[in-house]
This record gives structure tokens, sequence and C-alpha cells, in this order.
């Protein structure tokens, strides 16, 4: 005797396409954070990059044209410029030099300015402080670059949400010279 058995269709049980769809979701929602991930460190790197760039610039400015430099971070940008000094005037006529006897080179004034990301909080920690600075409203820190090449060493903090990235410049370079680096999930 033959049993004939039904014919079973080609589809899928609930079963299976629950598991499918589980897993659709499952990575769906890896590769959303993994963006997001990356995006944040990116929109990092360029904001405390923007730093270093100008702060590195300024430096070399500095070394070149023999007279300070300073680098200002504030709320929405960050910009450099030389530093002018009445104190240096003063000091000549004390010492009784004429402008047309003092033996001075005119360079032209570089500047820069950047716009920051408006999205990215950054705060400063000087040399031998443990407190970090907000730049907000019209808070603004300044840095001396000056002539000889010193640069005072500072430690830079961008934060995007609960992520940051702390990078130190190189009292002689500029330059980065350590860094620290937290992506949190948002």
């Amino acid at each position: 005797m033959r049993h004939s058995r039904g014919r079973q269709s080609g589809g899928f049980t609930l079963l299976e396409v629950v598991f499918v769809l589980g897993m659709l979701a499952i990575l769906v929602t890896w590769l959303t954070l993994t963006i997001s991930t990356v995006e944040t460190e990116q929109r990092l790197r360029e904001a405390s990059g923007e730093i270093e760039s100008l702060a590195r610039r300024a430096r070399n400015i500095a070394v070149r044209q023999q007279r300070a430099y300073q680098l200002t971070i504030s709320d929405g940008s960050i910009s450099i410029g030389p530093q002018f000094m009445l104190a240096d005037v003063e000091q000549d006529d004390a010492l009784g030099f004429d402008d047309d006897e003092a033996p001075r080179e005119d360079f032209e004034d570089i500047t820069a300015s950047e716009a920051t990301d408006s999205e990215v909080t950054y705060e400063i920690r000087r040399w031998r402080s443990d407190v970090w600075e907000l730049i907000e409203g019209e808070k603004r820190v300044v840095v001396t670059l000056d002539p000889i090449g010193l640069v005072e060493p500072i430690a830079i903090r961008c934060s995007v949400g609960k992520s940051w990235l702390i990078q130190g410049l190189h009292p002689l370079t500029a330059s980065v010279r350590n860094e620290e680096m937290s992506i949190e999930d948002e």
C-alpha cells in the first residue's frame, strides 16, 4: 500500500520568518551604532585637528618673524594673529630708541580664522592645572606662541554628548604629543 503524503509548499514557516527578521533588526541596529560612532569620532578629530593646525601655523610664523603670535579659541571660532604689545614701544622709548633708529623688520600680519563645529564643546586645561575651562558665550582662551618657539603646554578636550577627545599640545612643536579618546553610544 502506498501512502501519499501531502505536498509541502516551498514557503517559510512563521518561526523562520521571525528569526530572519530578528537577525536583520540586530544587523541594522549594529550598523547604525557603528556609523554613529564613526561620525562622532570624525567630528571630534576634525575639531581638535583645526586647533592643532592653527597652533602649529602660528608657532611657525612666530619663529620665522621673531614676534609673538596668539591662538584664540572662543565659542564659534579659532583664530591666530600677531600679539601687539605696547610694552615693547614703552621699553624702546625708555632705552632711547627712536622709531627711525630702532632696527625693526616689518612683517605682514598673518591672520587666520576657522569656524568651529557648533555641536562640539571645547574645554582647555592649562599647564600645571587640573581645571578644565569651558569655552562658551563670551569666554575665550588666548595662548601665546613665543618667537623662541615655546608654546604653553595645554590640553584640549573636544566633546560631543558623552564622547570626548583630549589632545595635549607639545610645548616645542605645538603638535599633539598625547591623546585620549572615549566614544560612547548615544
